[in-house]
């Protein structure tokens, strides 16, 4: 995935053209200037573009003050960070001196800057933005975050310089045969001890091939005639005044790994247990609907009793609910202990990623679980569950056709789920189900809770 970001000073609409993109209002919007102060970043799957954006609060390269300072800094790291930035300007305020300061900060970065004047309402308004070339930009592009006036032209002109974001890049495409295996997690959790431990053990080397400090590295085996490619993001390093905020390099790397992997192992610390940006990891694995294992390392720095794993193993499913159907493993990367567990478990649960369920078998068990359990009613009428197919693989996907699938509350697909995973088992993959109303013949996609 590559990754933007979205600069610009404060209040000219980075939160609002931000949220535009993802789709949802994942920025806070507000008049007032500053109202960002962190970064904020989301996958982008914008009429067929696909990237990852980062929105930062509003760069001030002059202000002194402690906030707009750290803001300044959130926006520099987020443009190293990036592969590209989307410059945003206010047609209103017009070319200021405030703008030439970041515009001469980002032009040292080396990175291709695309010039997006906001606010202009209508493509016959786009002699308005003819000030803005004084910037010796070659191209300016008149946007609406608003309304989203001229968001796909600069879409396009940002594809040619990096056709990936189109479509999938036949560079970037999964090879043929090979399982692709991600560790994510915190700094020091153990993934390259992980890493470093498969490979030691497996013997089998084929290729290693490094990325930069910040992209994850590609180790390629073969475990038990399979040929797995191991995905490390510890490639992060600590700078100098970002210890507080490497959580989001790992986040971005994380975010990387993940879109190219079939099975991701989350990794875990056991001397500190699940942390929130655990769960914002294992929040995003789901969403891409990947298959997951929750992998708790350093067991061995852990004083125990008899009842010390069973406590632990309830506090992770205690703090990561919506991933009851993740196996839990402990392993030991420094002793070397339950290690060779890992790589079965991911054989496992591949398999049960890829699965595909016989129409006939599934029809019989959804009958089965909805006379058990009837359908939520709607008004008088009762709700029925007519019919099931299995629609895809990887993540399993089904489609149910119901004559009110409107009424289905969460509880209820929730049931259908866990009846499905009591049938057919899935270990480690996430369920997506597709509501198909059968007057209508649409659907409304949800994931499995």
């Amino acid at each position: 995935m590559k990754i933007f970001a979205l600069v610009g000073k404060p209040n000219v609409g980075k939160s609002t053209f931000f949220n535009r993109l993802a789709k949802k209002r994942l920025a806070i919007v507000n008049e007032t200037p500053g109202v960002t102060r962190d970064r904020n970043m989301s996958p982008i799957d914008y009429k067929g573009y696909q990237f990852l954006l980062i929105d930062t609060g509003g760069f001030e390269p002059d202000s002194k003050e402690i906030i707009p300072q750290k803001m300044k800094e959130q926006s520099q790291l987020a443009v190293e960070e990036a592969d590209g930035i989307i410059f945003l300007l206010d047609k209103y305020s017009g070319w200021t001196h405030q703008d030439r300061e970041i515009y001469d900060f980002l032009r040292r970065s080396a990175k291709p800057v695309y010039f997006a004047v906001n606010k202009i309402d209508h493509t016959s308004h786009e002699h308005e933005v003819a000030e803005f070339y004084e910037s010796g930009a070659e191209e300016i592009f008149p946007v609406s975050s608003e309304h989203g006036v001229g968001i796909s032209t600069l879409l396009e002109s940002m594809a040619r310089d990096f056709p990936e974001i189109a479509g999938k890049d036949k560079s970037d495409r999964q090879d043929e045969g090979i399982l692709s295996i991600s560790l994510v997690g915190r700094p020091n959790a153990g993934k390259s001890s992980l890493v470093n431990h498969f490979i030691g053990t497996t013997k089998q080397i084929v290729d290693e091939t490094p990325g930069t400090t910040r992209d994850p590295v590609d180790n390629y085996c073969k475990f038990k005639q399979q040929e797995l490619r191991l995905i490390d993001t510890a490639g992060i390093k600590r700078k100098s005044r970002v210890s507080m905020l490497i959580d989001k390099y790992s986040m971005i790397a994380a975010i990387r790994s993940i879109e190219r992997s079939d099975v991701v192992l989350l990794i875990i610390d056991a001397t500190e247990g699940v942390v929130e940006q655990d769960a914002r990891i294992a929040g995003y694995i789901v969403e891409r609907g990947k298959s997951l294992i929750l992998v708790v390392n350093k067991w061995d720095l852990i004083e125990k009793d008899g009842k010390t794993m069973e406590k632990m193993r309830q506090d992770v499913r205690d703090k990561l609910r919506f991933l009851d159907f993740a196996p839990i493993l402990f392993v030991s990367a420094k002793s070397g202990k339950r290690v060779s567990t890992i790589l079965d478990k991911a054989l496992v649960v591949y398999k049960e990623f890829s699965k595909r369920i016989q129409t006939s078998d599934l029809n019989q068990i959804l009958q089965s679980i909805t006379a058990r359990h009837t359908p939520p009613a709607t008004g008088r009428k009762n709700t029925k569950l007519y019919y099931t197919a299995q629609v895809s693989t990887r993540p399993p996907t089904f489609m149910i056709t119901s004559n009110y699938p409107k009424s289905i509350n969460l509880s209820y697909k929730r049931y259908v789920i866990g009846q499905f995973r009591h049938f057919f088992g899935f270990e480690g993959a996430p369920i997506r189900i597709l509501w198909r109303d059968r007057s209508k013949k649409n659907s409304n996609e949800e994931n499995s809770p």
